[in-house]
């Protein structure tokens, strides 16, 4: 190629990207002039998978959707609520674990945040005020709201700050959620919708074409839900992946059976997640924790004393997990 073909190949690539260049001002200036609504708030789109988003201690989150505010402190719903330092309920935690220490890490969804409850009525304060004797500190990582898929990538993002010895896990009612979509094709569109935020406050254009992004897919969320926030394949291959993990970092794994309020006369409860639960743990002989009169096979006629609804469980609810898991952790020689 002659360097006059050079010159006139490189005028040609320019004037190409001024004239692409200039026709985006063009349509910036005017928009600019017209004036458009700001673009939909992530938060907006959130509230149509779950509500948690909306309360005062939440804020959105690109990996999880949504995470608790870290250095929160106030009461909700008249119970003292406290975000910590590293975006988790309660007091702070030492980084680095102290090396006199043994570390328990809490996740789980709502239940074992302690929805309903205030900070030191939850399960795992509970189960760390048991615990302390033994030189034991127990870490309430539960998220409201939070499906397996949620907590499995919690657990990624704590495992090596926090440095845990064992892990309790207790998800799985989220999961069966009914959702116009699952969680792995919102996590797509979420991230995608929220990759250039920053630019919404300097770009007309970029804040009219993510509404339009959003909006593509908002009229699925007007038609009945059909799919599970979580299957039931998926779920086991999430509970196998943070076995995996968990014990690739030489942290002991322990499952919590999901509990759930029985009342007088009904009938004994199913749940096909317990059930892949329970047979995950068999297959990979990871313990699960039974709940006893909290659970879907609780013997009593009624556990409602141990609710303040159909998941969430009272300050004597929590109290008597917290027990069941001591008891089960020193029979096994975990403590």
């Amino acid at each position: 190629m002659t360097t006059r073909r050079r010159n006139s190949f490189r005028r040609k690539l320019l004037f190409a990207g001024l004239t692409v260049t200039g026709f985006f001002v063009l349509v910036e200036a005017g928009l600019r002039i017209v004036g458009i609504d700001p673009p939909l708030d992530s938060v907006l789109i959130l509230r149509d998978i779950d509500v948690d988003i909306e309360y005062p201690f939440m804020q959105p989150d690109r990996e999880l959707f949504w995470a608790p505010v870290p250095g929160f402190q106030d009461r909700f719903r008249g119970k003292e609520t406290t975000i910590n330092a590293l975006g988790l309920r309660g007091a702070e935690i030492s980084v680095p674990k102290p090396t006199t220490k043994k570390r328990i890490l809490c996740f789980g969804d709502s239940i074992t945040f302690g929805y309903g409850v205030s900070d030191r009525e939850s399960y795992p304060f509970l189960l760390g005020e048991l615990l302390s004797p033994r030189g034991v500190e127990v870490v309430n990582a539960g998220v409201t709201g939070y499906s397996s898929y949620q907590v499995l990538r919690l657990a990624r993002r704590l495992a090596r700050t926090l440095e845990p010895d064992i892990a309790l896990f207790l998800v799985g009612w989220n999961d069966g959620t009914l959702r116009p979509v699952d969680d792995q094709t919102y996590a797509r569109r979420f991230r995608l919708s929220t990759a250039v935020d920053w630019i919404s406050g300097y770009s007309f254009l970029h804040g009219l074409l993510k509404t339009l992004y959003l909006r593509s897919f908002e009229h699925e969320w007007e038609t009945p839900p059909e799919t599970p926030r979580v299957s039931l394949a998926d779920y086991r291959i999430t509970l196998e992946a943070l076995v995996e993990e968990y014990r690739s970092r030489n942290i002991a794994p322990f499952f919590i059976d999901l509990p759930r309020r029985k009342q007088a006369g009904e009938e004994t409860t199913r749940s096909s997640y317990s059930e892949v639960l329970r047979e995950v743990g068999r297959e990979l002989s990871v313990p699960v924790i039974d709940p006893g009169h909290l659970g879907l096979k609780s013997p009593l006629d009624t556990n409602a004393h141990y609710f303040i609804d159909t998941l969430h469980l009272s300050p004597p609810g929590n109290a008597y997990l917290a027990e069941r898991i001591v008891r089960k952790l020193a029979e096994l020689g975990a403590l």
